[in-house]
C-alpha cells in the first residue's frame, strides 16, 4: 500500500513541474478549504447517510480535521486526493481551448499578436504542458477586439497572480452574482457587476 501510494506521488511530483510557484501554492491552499467543503456535504446529509456513503478518503479527512492521528500514508493518500482534484478541474477547463497560433488565425493577427494581448492583460491563457492554452468563452465575434465585453478591465483589476486561479474564478459561481460564473455574468450583460467583484479581489 505504501510503495504505491510513493509511487503515485513521484507521478504527481512530476505532473506538478508544468505549474507555476503560485500555481502549486492553489494546492496549499485547497487542503486548508477541505473541512469547509465537508461541512457543506454534510448539511445535505443525515448524520446516518453521511456514515454509509463516506468514502475512504472522506474518512482520512475527517480524521484530519477532527484532530484524530493519521498514519503518513494517510495524509500522503489525502494530499494525492487533493491534487487529483485540481489537476481534473485543470484538464476540464482547458478542454475546451484553443492555442496561440489559432488565436491569431481566428483574429486574423500576426502569431506574435495573442502572446501580446497575454502581456497586456486584454485575453486570457493559461500554459499548460508548455504550450498556452486559450479559453474559447472568451471570444466574441460581435466585439471590436474579438472578446467578450469587459474582460480587458476585469483582467486588469482581478488582484489574482496566477492565470489558472483568474480561470478558475471566471468558471466559479459567485452568491455576489447571484449564483452566477462571472462568465455568465458578463454575457448577461452585467459587466459593471462583474468589474466591481474583481476590483475587489476576486474573493
Amino acid at each position: 500500500m505504501i510503495a504505491t501510494i510513493e509511487k503515485e506521488a513521484s507521478e504527481y511530483a512530476h505532473l506538478l513541474e508544468i505549474l507555476a510557484t503560485d500555481e502549486q501554492n492553489i494546492l496549499v491552499s485547497s487542503i486548508a478549504k477541505i473541512k469547509t467543503s465537508i461541512e457543506l456535504r454534510s448539511t445535505s446529509k443525515t448524520h446516518k447517510d453521511k456514515i454509509v456513503s463516506t468514502t475512504k478518503n472522506d474518512r482520512t479527512i475527517e480524521k484530519l480535521t477532527n484532530g484524530e492521528s493519521y498514519t503518513s500514508a494517510e495524509k500522503i493518500e489525502l494530499e494525492l486526493e487533493t491534487l487529483q482534484r485540481y489537476f481534473e478541474r485543470r484538464r476540464e477547463l482547458l478542454s475546451n481551448s484553443f492555442t496561440a497560433p489559432q488565436v491569431a488565425k481566428l483574429l486574423g493577427t500576426s502569431r506574435q499578436t495573442p502572446h501580446d494581448r497575454i502581456k497586456n492583460k486584454s485575453l486570457l491563457a493559461v500554459r499548460d504542458n508548455g504550450v498556452w492554452k486559450f479559453p474559447l468563452w472568451q471570444f466574441d465575434a460581435e466585439e471590436a477586439d474579438g472578446v467578450i465585453d469587459g474582460l480587458p478591465e476585469i483582467l486588469k483589476n482581478l488582484s489574482i497572480n496566477s492565470e489558472f486561479a483568474k480561470l478558475n474564478w471566471f468558471m466559479h459561481p459567485l452568491p455576489v452574482l447571484d449564483g452566477l460564473t462571472p462568465v455568465e455574468a458578463l454575457k448577461q450583460g452585467l459587466k459593471t457587476r462583474v468589474i466591481v467583484e474583481a476590483m475587489g479581489g476576486g474573493a
